[in-house]
């Protein structure tokens, strides 16, 4: 097994809706930006896209988040999150999660938690070293 994780990184701006009474980003919206950075990263670095996750025979399940959160994010702030595979334990794949605004600050984390589900059965399953090996530099 390889050991040198593929990060993946996106970047967003911080729209007006997403903000509390205080114009700091609403905490329900950390949750959201973390898994869209996912799905986006997927989509980017291992090809799944919506159409093609629907065609693979199992389905990836967020089990668990927990995010700090370190500094107030404000509208119109850019920030970049950057996540990567740390490890695998049975059906759960542990992600690790960094935003960061544009001076390179953290200011919030995330573990995130991602079960591997198998599509026929619905039961979550460990993750095959075959999908393991796409998150992860190849000839480590």
């Amino acid at each position: 097994m390889t050991t040198t994780p593929i990060v993946y990184e996106t970047v967003h701006r911080i729209a007006f809706s997403e903000l509390d009474p205080f114009q700091h980003v609403s905490t329900g919206n950390y949750a959201r930006y973390f898994a869209d950075h996912r799905m986006e990263g997927l989509a980017t670095y291992a090809g799944w896209d919506l159409p093609t996750l629907g065609s693979l025979g199992f389905m990836t399940w967020v089990r668990r988040m927990e995010i700090d959160f370190i500094r107030p994010v404000t509208a119109d702030q850019e920030v970049s999150i950057t996540s990567f595979v740390r490890e695998f334990r049975g059906p759960d794949a542990m992600i690790e999660c960094t935003m960061t605004d544009a001076a390179g600050t953290t200011v919030s984390t995330c573990l995130m938690v991602v079960a591997h589900v198998d599509g026929r059965t619905r039961r979550a399953t460990d993750w095959p070293d075959e999908l393991q090996a796409l998150f992860f530099e190849p000839g480590d």
